[in-house]
């Protein structure tokens, strides 16, 4: 997971993460003849983050390791 929504900004840009949420849907573990997970933990996690310098803030959600970042306007 990336930890920058902006890295593009020219500034020294310091970031905080506020409260968040995740869903909370049991995925059982099924298990190929490998013995790999092929039912992952698919829950979703939302968070804020901000930026004290630049003043920008963003809505983070991460899925299956995967983060997007939806700056707010």
């Amino acid at each position: 997971m990336s930890n920058n929504p902006n890295p593009n900004c020219d500034k020294e840009c310091r970031f905080s993460v506020g409260y968040g949420c995740r869903t909370d849907v049991y995925y059982p573990p099924i298990y190929d003849k490998h013995g790999n997970n092929i039912n992952p933990d698919g829950n979703i996690s939302t968070s804020t983050m901000s930026c004290s310098t630049c003043g920008k803030s963003w809505k983070c959600s991460t899925q299956l390791g995967e983060t997007t970042f939806t700056e707010m306007k």
